[in-house]
């Protein structure tokens, strides 16, 4: 039994930006180890990237809910 193409990238689609997030955090923890001060410079960006992403998907998901709620109360 055999994945369909949809499959393969039904996955690739769920997992990318986890990996690709765990990916560089795990650089900019290693570069501040082992870059000196240029490696702090990656390490803000690349640590700090998660939280980022992390803050605009709550704010994105805090509009959402304040546009669903206006329009309900509007009665569109």
């Amino acid at each position: 039994m055999h994945g369909s193409s949809d499959h393969s990238r039904l996955w690739i689609r769920v997992f990318a930006a986890p990996i690709l997030l765990g990916a560089a955090t795990i650089t900019g923890l290693l570069a501040a180890l082992l870059w000196g001060t240029a490696g702090q410079y990656v390490a803000w960006v690349t640590v700090g990237a998660p939280v980022l992403v992390i803050a605009s998907v709550w704010v994105r998901c805090r509009t959402k809910k304040t546009e669903q709620f206006s329009r309900t109360l509007r009665g569109k």
